[in-house]
């Protein structure tokens, strides 16, 4: 089925913009101007950084703040944007099918779509894919508009994104001088709250959070979530010793952690436990030359990473590079690389990890350690803003050094505390 070198031109399809997937956006233009055809398939035109969200609902970011314009950039890259969601992958045919049932033939396939929250309930807000949390966003303007107004929100899933939310939420509404008016439980099935983490981190967080009112419910399930009559949601638990409870929140966050979409399930390709593609250091898949994957979606079964952005910006360069040698090679002899010839991801020997936390002191950890201080807070910014800076330069790219390093917080949004 492989087709000569020139006979037609070459077909790149990028399925997802996600994060990995930006600096591959962003080279397309030197793709199209030698002749190849790239399309991307994503169903939405924005892509909302997971890194800036959480300060997104604490305040400190407005929507533009926080966002690319995928449409907008294929565009600019002369790459079609298809805007549907891709539901079925054939590998052997090198096609991609569309739900709206149109098939999209490739020569090189790239795939960053991330992954779903299991079991999310019809009731909930999910945290992934990441631009559903901005659900909650009607919530909080609505109660912090009006001085009458009170909030409940239960956040189910005590981990690090859960925690965040939890941390800016709570922050915003103690910045507003109205931190009675929010009704916040974590609910966490493991003993306690960011499991995994060094425990002073664990202790700073929980003492941050209760400080605010919120409430933590740990070795707690939640059995199930449905709405009720009076618009409120009704969240049904029992604690690991086997009592039960309800409670009726006005929304819910459903921060469980991610298993594939199903169209990983589906594509007859290695999988691992959770349906994410198995692929190799050079992010590409072990049995199909001619696909890549980057992100959530994709695991590399030697190194075991967790699914966090830090690893799937990291990537980003790399599979842009892999599917720039992967392309030219294609285009010269008709035959994919070997592996020798494309470029090996690295990932950081201790991953780092910056979590704002409603004050001008962000969490900074790695390992073993971990800090809370302005200067973390500080390098967060920077991170974030330097990285979204090269993807929408209309809303970053004339900003300063020194707002690029601001210590804005929720619970102070001018910086000033």
């Amino acid at each position: 089925m492989d087709r000569s070198p020139m006979s037609e031109p070459l077909h790149l399809v990028l399925v997802g913009g996600g994060h990995a997937m930006l600096p591959s956006l962003a080279h397309a233009r030197e793709w199209t101007d030698a002749g190849v055809k790239v399309t991307l398939v994503d169903p939405q035109r924005w892509l909302y950084y997971s890194g800036m969200v959480p300060e997104h609902l604490g305040g400190v970011y407005a929507v533009d703040d926080i966002r690319v314009d995928l449409k907008k950039m294929a565009r600019e890259a002369g790459a079609t944007h298809v805007a549907d969601r891709a539901t079925a992958l054939d590998p052997e045919a090198r096609m991609v099918t569309t739900a709206e049932g149109d098939t999209i033939p490739y020569d090189v396939l790239a795939i960053d779509v991330g992954g779903v929250n299991p079991a999310l309930p019809d009731a909930a807000v999910g945290t992934k894919p990441i631009y559903r949390v901005r659900a909650l966003r009607p919530h909080l303007k609505q109660v912090l508009d009006a001085p009458t107004e009170t909030l409940g929100l239960t956040i189910v899933g005590g981990g690090a994104a859960g925690v965040e939310v939890a941390l800016n939420i709570t922050g915003r509404f103690a910045g507003a001088g109205r931190p009675a008016d929010l009704s916040l439980t974590i609910v966490e099935q493991s003993g306690k709250i960011l499991p995994g983490f060094p425990e002073g981190m664990r202790a700073y967080a929980a003492r941050l959070l209760r400080g605010r009112g919120a409430t933590i419910r740990t070795a707690t399930t939640v059995d199930e979530v449905h709405g009720s009559d009076e618009g409120r949601a009704q969240v049904d638990m029992r604690t690991d010793s086997g009592e039960h409870d309800t409670i009726h929140p006005d929304a819910v966050l459903w921060s469980t952690g991610a298993v594939a979409p199903p169209l990983l399930r589906k594509s007859g390709l290695s999988t691992d436990e959770r349906g994410f593609l198995h692929v190799t250091r050079r992010l590409r898949t072990p049995t199909h030359p001619r696909i890549f994957a980057a992100g959530d979606c994709g695991t590399i079964p030697e190194l075991d990473l967790d699914k966090v952005g830090v690893h799937a910006v990291k990537q980003g360069p790399d599979l842009r590079a892999n599917l720039d040698t992967t392309v030219r090679r294609l285009a010269g002899d008709g035959s994919a690389p070997a592996a020798s010839d494309l470029t090996v991801f690295r990932p950081y020997p201790v991953a780092p990890l910056l979590l704002s936390t409603g004050t001008r002191r962000a969490i900074w950890t790695a390992g073993p350690l971990w800090t809370a201080r302005t200067w973390s807070l500080r390098l967060k910014h920077w991170v974030d803003r330097r990285w979204i800076q090269r993807y929408a330069p209309e809303r970053w790219g004339r900003v300063g050094w020194r707002s690029l390093v601001g210590a804005e917080a929720a619970s102070d949004p001018d910086g000033t505390e």
